[in-house]
């Protein structure tokens, strides 16, 4: 019972953030309040029953046409797009793929610019892309890329007007008559629809479809991230589900959570209205900081920090600086000019070489080389620990010593990890941490972690599941042993691939010991606003919590879908 209260609060606190985000968006679109829309969310506002991605792959498969929801503004949408394409092919699959975001009309200027007789720019500025689609057009380009090999017949579908929701069931009729002209022409090939979700209730677009085909073809359907359900399976302990069957042959898998889904919609209607900028994504890491110092402590504006000795009313007075660049050369100039270490420099742009987002505590600033929400999520709240244990404007030099440094890094990585679970459950350390990624089912490493060979990276895999054994064996944890010296003293980049094995596979304890009610809120507040400074004290902190978490830090994941088996 008293889990569930507690994870009751974490959705009403999610659900209330979220509602006020609407009330931002929608106060512009008005479209939620639509019977069309409102048709949409009904029928996939539950769920069946929890099904494998690769029922859902498997299912697609076997279809004559799959249609495919994309939230327009989220990058992971267009991402698990690919995906998809691309396991389709594998499957032996001959794929078409036909696209809301073109018009039939222009038609002529895809194939002149996917047969290369035209350049990149000239077809955009044709087809007025920025004025009659203005998503993000580099998510969208890598489809058109991965359809040029191996080649996949692309169509544009769409009609005009499509600016008012009372045209939406003229258009879902004129798409079906160009799709069912697809299928006379392309017998045999999986038709890929790429639509907006709304499209996708069954008296929608799919009903059209088979008034114009005039047979029943086998479909699926994919959508993704819906609200409701995505709060079921939390509520149920099953946030690391990633798809879920709605009813036979309807899927919603799950790639990000209803906080980030919104806020990607609410920075385009941002980005339409003021253009691009350096601060294009202060709001989305402003609204992250505060949903995790709500969570933590309650009113940002009431939460007191210090800094350089001053007290402030509130968090929020010391909120980072925000710096986006297109290259490493330009962030390693920044730092170089605000007087960073040659040693935070290269930090600084390793984790942006591998999670796009870095905070750098010594100038208070967030880098942004390439935005992803769970990166930006996990700086969010590294910014917070910084900012709460009141070591911001530092490099953390008052923590000598090889030992002490490794550990007092390890609890950062947890920290962030646990802040970013705050705002998205979805975060699995064993995809998105590159080392733990690495390895199989198995415990086996049949694939290199980013910039390593594979000989390099077994080796620090080796290294990380003896710090983990050595964390699950009863004993004397102070004791030091060669190897464990070996691992602090290793070069930067390996040593932070294990610093950060380590550090989420923490976060991800304390978060699931929080949901089982043996950690508090107050506890994991404790840790954010410890400073960590102490000779061993880092060392002494991670030995306890791994300890107090220990029932829940299964290795890699073990006992859990997919997971990886320690040794």
């Amino acid at each position: 019972m008293r889990k569930n209260r507690i994870i009751d609060k974490e959705i009403d606190a999610q659900k209330d953030f979220v509602q006020e985000m609407k009330r931002e968006i929608f106060g512009i679109d008005k479209s939620v309040r639509s019977g069309y829309i409102n048709a949409f969310n009904t029928e996939f506002g539950a769920f069946e029953e929890v099904c494998t991605i690769e029922e859902v792959l498997s299912r697609s498969a076997a279809s004559d046409i799959v249609y495919f929801g994309d939230y327009h503004p989220l990058r992971e949408s267009q991402d698990w797009l690919l995906r998809l394409m691309m396991e389709m092919t594998a499957r032996g699959r001959k794929l078409v793929l036909a696209v809301e975001m073109l018009y039939e009309r222009q038609q002529e200027l895809l194939d002149r610019w996917m047969k290369g007789t035209i350049p990149e720019r000239e077809f955009l500025e044709s087809i007025d892309y920025k004025s009659e689609w203005g998503f993000d057009w580099e998510s969208y380009r890598r489809i058109f890329e991965l359809a040029r090999n191996p080649f996949v017949p692309i169509f544009g579908i769409d009609s005009e007007p499509r600016d008012h929701l009372k045209y939406i069931r003229k258009r879902d009729r004129m798409m079906a008559g160009r799709i069912a002209n697809i299928r006379r022409f392309f017998p045999g090939y999986l038709i890929l629809v790429l639509v907006g979700e709304s499209h996708l209730a069954s008296a929608h677009l799919p009903a059209e479809i088979r008034k114009a085909c005039r047979s029943d073809l086998a479909g699926t359907i994919i959508v993704q991230n819906m609200d409701e359900i995505y709060w079921d399976l939390l509520r149920g302990g099953k946030e690391h589900v990633e798809a879920v069957r709605v009813e036979e042959g309807k899927y919603c898998i799950f790639n990000t959570s209803p906080m980030v889904k919104y806020q990607s919609y609410r920075d385009v209607i941002d980005l339409w209205a003021g253009g691009e900028g350096t601060d294009r994504y202060l709001s989305i890491l402003e609204e992250m900081v505060d949903y995790i110092v709500s969570f933590l402590a309650g009113d940002p504006d009431r939460v007191k920090v210090e800094y350089n000795g001053d007290l402030f009313e509130n968090i929020s007075d010391l909120f980072p600086e925000v710096h986006c660049r297109q290259t490493y050369k330009s962030f390693g100039s920044l730092l170089r000019s605000k007087r960073i270490s040659q040693l935070g420099v290269v930090a600084a742009t390793e984790s942006l070489r591998r999670y796009g987002v870095s905070y750098v505590p010594a100038i208070n600033s967030f880098l942004v080389l390439d935005f992803k929400s769970h990166s930006a999520a996990m700086e969010a709240a590294r910014f917070v620990h910084f900012a709460l244990s009141g070591r911001l404007g530092t490099e953390g030099t008052s923590t000598r010593g090889a030992e002490d440094r490794f550990y007092r890094y390890v609890l950062e990585e947890a920290l962030a990890y646990t802040g970013a679970k705050m705002i998205d459950s979805t975060i699995d350390c064993m995809k998105t941490d590159p080392l733990i990624s690495a390895i199989d089912g198995r415990g086996v490493v049949r694939n290199p972690a980013a910039g390593m060979t594979l000989a390099e990276t077994r080796s620090v895999v080796k290294l990380f599941k003896y710090h983990m054994k050595r964390d699950r064996t009863k004993g004397n944890p102070a004791r030091r042993t060669a190897t464990l010296e070996k691992i602090h003293g290793l070069n930067l980049k390996k040593r932070l691939l294990i610093i950060r094995a380590l550090g989420h596979t923490l976060g991800e304890a304390i978060h699931e010991s929080h949901h089982d009610g043996n950690v508090t809120v107050g506890d994991i507040l404790g840790l954010f606003r410890e400073p960590i400074g102490e000779p061993g004290r880092a060392k002494s902190l991670y030995a306890s919590w791994t300890a107090e978490t220990g029932k829940f830090r299964r290795a890699y994941g073990a006992t859990r879908r997919n997971g990886v088996k320690a040794d």
